[in-house]
């Protein structure tokens, strides 16, 4: 989700549109081959490349954390806005780009793509009076996810609002503790209750903790908060700890973890070698000094522009990868292999496009005004700032 309260990173922005066009290429794969194997005439990098859409939902989690935390951890884990502020606020933020693209997929739906044709986007339907009020209700996550789910993204969005519900207890917590004994501690608690889950009804409705309601999120969330602490925290030591060159280590070793393991382990675990992941490219990304490469990477001008208004892709994607394939390319009776390529190299920079412009119309109007901290925070912030480059100076005249 799109920032709240602070000014832009654009290293934020470039995981959010990594993660968002992952997304978009993997319902792409899906789109063609779902549910058989896809054959070997297809280079195989080229599909394994886009076989993480669920992983890079764990990414948005722990980025909202990161997002949510930044602006609290520099007011010295107070929330400005109050627990009925920032309810306000979220819910301002996200519930009328959702809704406005809920009824867009059912207008798609009722107009052009609402009858069987043998994708995955059959799972959508049939659109019934249950699956509406659920996500109406935000709890599709719970009731709709094996069928008549509308647009089989939103199940995500049902999950971070709840999530959105606990942040300020979770607040409460940072403020009590140090950030890595809560952020282990709501991690560990969140896995345990995940595999309780597994055998009741809940565990059967999710998928195990694939698609829908996974408490393993709220410790990835717990994770990217622990990362905006780390960034913000004041202080030689938290100084010495934002320049180890170990969280990049960190990111490379967990995505291998993610990489090999995806076919082989429990979703919920693979979900945090992705959240432990991306908290080491946040660090990294996050480190002061001119050359930083992983910062430039993410800060690459076409992601923070496409990671802007990644929240509308992620929103409005599904139903127009079906409509570009049943009405353009379909009937032109390519073969599967190349009418993937034209959707995955025509279709998704005009569905990016299209995420574009609903984001000018639908989410644009109601981004929330950026808070500004109070005097004394903004004092601390800098003096954070000054400290870090004073102990960077102090050691360079130590070693010389």
């Amino acid at each position: 989700m799109a920032q709240s309260g602070v000014k832009r990173l654009g290293y934020v922005d470039g995981l959010r549109a990594l993660a968002a066009l992952e997304v978009v290429a993997f319902h792409i794969k899906l789109q063609i081959w779902w549910p058989r194997p896809v054959p070997q005439s297809v280079p195989g990098a080229l599909v394994a490349l886009f076989s993480y859409g669920h992983v890079a939902v764990s990414v948005f989690i722990v980025l909202s954390g990161f997002s949510l935390m930044l602006p609290i951890a520099r007011n010295n884990n107070h929330n400005p806005w109050g627990v009925w502020g920032f309810y306000w606020r979220r819910a301002r933020r996200i519930l009328p780009p959702y809704y406005l693209a809920l009824g867009f997929s059912l207008l798609l739906i009722w107009l052009f793509i609402g009858q069987p044709t043998g994708t995955t986007w059959d799972t959508n339907l049939p659109v019934t009076g249950q699956s509406v009020l659920a996500h109406l209700l935000l709890l599709q996550d719970f009731v709709t996810t094996d069928h008549a789910s509308i647009n089989n993204v939103f199940w995500s969005i049902a999950v971070e609002c709840q999530i959105y519900v606990l942040f300020p207890m979770l607040v409460v917590f940072w403020r009590r503790y140090h950030p890595l004994f809560c952020a282990l501690v709501v991690l560990t608690l969140s896995l345990i209750l995940t595999y309780a889950l597994i055998p009741t009804w809940i565990g059967h409705v999710s998928g195990y903790g694939f698609d829908a309601f996974a408490p393993q999120y709220i410790g990835l969330f717990a994770m990217g908060m622990f990362a905006a602490s780390i960034v913000t925290h004041g202080g030689p030591r938290w100084s010495r700890i934002r320049a180890w060159y170990v969280w990049e280590i960190l990111a490379i070793g967990c995505w291998v973890f993610v990489v090999l393991t995806i076919a082989t382990i429990s979703v919920p675990l693979v979900d945090v070698g992705a959240g432990a992941g991306t908290v080491g490219l946040l660090l990294a990304a996050s480190r002061s000094g001119r050359i930083n490469l992983v910062r430039s990477i993410l800060e690459w001008r076409p992601l923070v522009w496409i990671g802007g208004f990644s929240y509308s892709l992620y929103l409005i994607h599904a139903p127009l990868i079906q409509l570009l394939w049943q009405y353009g390319l379909r009937p032109l009776g390519l073969g599967d292999t190349v009418t993937y390529l034209a959707l995955l190299l025509v279709g998704l920079p005009l569905i990016v496009l299209a995420a574009w412009g609903f984001w000018w119309l639908c989410e644009r109007p109601f981004l929330n005004v950026r808070f500004a901290p109070p005097q004394d925070a903004k004092r601390r912030i800098g003096a954070i700032g000054q400290r870090d480059q004073m102990e960077t100076d102090i050691h360079a005249a130590s070693r010389n």
